[in-house]
């Protein structure tokens, strides 16, 4: 079984519930969602040892603790005081046991996953709808420079992304871009168990990237830029991918330090939502502040659960497809963090957080926009135009 190799760290949990917090609601969104001592990590850490003891067998009655998991790292973060257990690492060896032992894992998961194998993103979308975002814009082929979307931010986000790549190209940035020949990066294989073709899917797209030339990959997806940046190397045997990824936190800082655009006001009140899977997965934490604070106008107002401490916005770990109720359930209780801020945005820079928090908003009914950081600085720059900003847009995709 897979979680035998991790056997050191499931034995060392000692029930100290920092994972858990002191209530549902206070850092775990799965008990948050399910209650039960079972779906926190150091139930999970029980579950485990079971499993190792032969007291207990993966079953459809576990799939819930195991898949229900958002894998937002808070438990792990709290751990690191405690026993320093890799509980999201654990949880997906969990996973992928489920499905080498053939034990039924959720329908829509497994879905993701197959979908993506047989037609190279998670929406099942032909190539001239998932690259619709793209029209209008010129890229240079072999420029070296990689603009990667990834499946949410091509299928969901069209305008968005658009807006995002004409704010790079107006700071100077020659990028390039896959084309038809885009397809998922291949996160739904760890997150859902099914590992059967992740390595063998790895090795080609690497392939197909250093035959375009590709020495540098900026994407606005999290999970995108762990997946080539963590996951590849790990699949690969490799130390680390021959090509830099950069997060675009990172670039949009990179723009502000170094004056490559000039801003005007943006008089608005702006929250800030740490995403997951770069901020306690990756320490990014101040890029993103540093850009809303260098745009003028901005009164930028933090969530009171905020950095190692922000809650989940429910989109993480598969639970969005898998487990939507629960998805929504966290969106919820997010958006009551925002609504305390007394702030006319949300702002955050992942597009699974965007579209949880959007959702989060329609069912508080809310008059509020979910921005990426990179639409507020291209209204800054005068790329788009402020309507955007406005509660009562609603954009065209």
């Amino acid at each position: 079984m897979r979680i035998e190799e991790y056997k050191d760290m499931i034995y060392a949990c000692g029930r100290c519930e920092f994972c858990r917090g002191i209530d549902y609601n206070d850092r775990c969104p799965e008990i948050f969602t399910q209650y039960w001592e079972s779906s926190t990590a150091r139930g999970r850490m029980a579950i485990a040892r079971g499993i190792l003891e032969g007291k207990l067998e993966y079953s459809e009655d576990l799939a819930e603790r195991i898949f229900g998991c958002f894998m937002c790292g808070r438990c792990r973060e709290e751990c690191k005081k405690a026993a320093q257990i890799d509980v999201i690492e654990i949880t997906k060896a969990m996973r992928q046991d489920f499905v080498e032992q053939g034990i039924k894992i959720p329908e829509e998961g497994a879905n993701m996953a197959n979908t993506v194998t047989s037609s190279g993103n998670i929406f099942a979308d032909p190539p001239k709808v998932h690259n619709k975002w793209a029209e209008g814009l010129e890229f240079i082929e072999g420029s070296g420079t990689l603009f990667y979307p990834g499946c949410l931010a091509s299928h969901r986000f069209k305008e968005k992304t658009n807006i995002l790549v004409r704010l790079l190209q107006a700071a100077g940035y020659d990028l390039d871009f896959l084309g038809d020949d885009q397809t998922c990066c291949g996160t739904p294989y760890w997150v859902t168990g099914k590992m059967e073709n992740a390595e063998d899917y790895a090795k080609a797209y690497l392939k197909k990237l250093q035959d375009r030339g590709v020495k540098e990959i900026i994407t606005p997806c999290p999970s995108c830029f762990r997946a080539f940046d963590e996951e590849y190397p790990h699949l690969l045997g490799i130390e680390k991918l021959p090509i830099k990824i950069r997060h675009t936190s990172e670039v949009l800082e990179e723009i502000v330090i170094k004056k490559k655009l000039k801003f005007k006001p943006v008089n608005k009140k702006v929250s800030y939502h740490d995403p997951c899977e770069i901020g306690r997965y990756r320490d990014i934490y101040d890029p993103p502040r540093k850009v809303l604070e260098a745009i003028p106008g901005v009164e930028f107002i933090e969530m009171s659960r905020n950095r190692e401490q922000a809650f989940c916005c429910g989109g993480g770990g598969g639970c969005k497809i898998m487990y939507p109720d629960h998805s929504q359930k966290v969106s919820d209780e997010r958006i009551k963090d925002f609504i305390e801020t007394g702030a006319d945005i949300i702002s955050t820079i992942c597009p699974a957080c965007e579209m949880n928090l959007i959702h989060g908003t329609y069912a508080a009914d809310l008059d509020t926009r979910v921005l990426d950081i990179a639409e507020i600085m291209a209204v800054s720059a005068g790329i788009v135009d402020p309507e955007i900003l406005e509660p009562d847009y609603f954009p065209e995709d």
